[in-house]
């Protein structure tokens, strides 16, 4: 099935799926694997591009081949504007996903940085393969060199280490540090985004984490009244949510005072 053509001035956007069943292929679980899929891509822009998220680029299918469940997907902006790709996102999804089910299936010691929703997303794209006991998942993004390849053994793997990893998440403790010093790492330019702020408070970590704030109102004293919130320095009670002892997340809910960093 064809479908419609796009501005070959620019570099194609292009990821290629294909999954090699043995049995039929539950349709439930098809689209379950491919929103799920489509998820991680717009929660890996929110938090690493920005500029392709706010321009709600999103994936769509190109084209669909015969044999097994092959669908090539594009990236665009609904806007469909000429000379504009988005190649660079899709590579960095690829790599993204790659390094998760590297992790999940044993073959690196690198655990990348997810949430709960994250790992349920890579358990759910991988379930019509761990349901087809010779089944193959090959996920490709040929201008980048990067190649996903799971057979049945290896998505149920992930998906089991996915399900221990969420127990882990879940079961992370809390607890209340009240007048600390927070000052930006980054921070997104929405005032109800709760996705890609990062802070430290170097007196707890020294390593960025993500950040939420507990009102809009918050979010707004921060960063939207100020002309450049990386130059301040915040005093703050902060939650501090921890995953085996390690600062996984900062939820700001009073600021005290701000002030301006004389170490810029």
């Amino acid at each position: 099935m064809r479908g419609f053509t796009m501005d070959r001035a620019a570099p194609e956007a292009l990821l290629s799926i294909s999954i090699q069943n043995t049995k039929p292929v539950e349709l439930g679980d098809l689209t379950k694997s491919l929103s799920a899929l489509a998820d991680e891509f717009q929660r890996h822009l929110i938090e690493n591009d920005p500029e392709a998220s706010a321009a709600d680029v999103r994936l769509y299918v190109r084209e669909i081949k015969t044999g097994s469940i092959v669908a090539d997907v594009i990236a665009i902006s609904p806007q469909l504007l000429q000379g504009i790709s988005y190649l660079n996102a899709v590579i960095g999804f690829a790599k993204h996903s790659k390094a998760a089910y590297d992790y999940l299936t044993g073959k690196s010691n690198d655990k990348p940085e997810l949430d709960k929703t994250s790992y349920e997303n890579f358990a759910n794209i991988v379930e019509p393969i761990a349901k087809d006991h010779g089944a193959q998942l090959n996920v490709n993004a040929p201008q980048g060199n990067v190649v996903i390849n799971l057979n049945s053994t290896e998505a149920n793997a992930a998906q089991n280490s996915a399900r221990k990893e969420i127990e882990k998440l879940q079961s992370s403790t809390s607890r209340l540090h009240e007048k600390v010093l927070l000052y930006w790492y980054q921070a997104r330019a929405e005032p109800t985004s709760k996705a890609g702020d990062k802070g430290i408070i170097e007196s707890i970590s020294p390593n960025p984490v993500k950040v939420i704030c507990a009102t809009d109102q918050i979010k707004l004293q921060m960063i939207f009244d100020l002309e450049n919130p990386f130059k301040e320095a915040y005093v703050v009670d902060v939650i501090v949510e921890t995953i085996k002892g390690k600062p996984a997340l900062y939820k700001i809910i009073a600021v005290h005072e701000k002030f301006q960093r004389d170490d810029l």
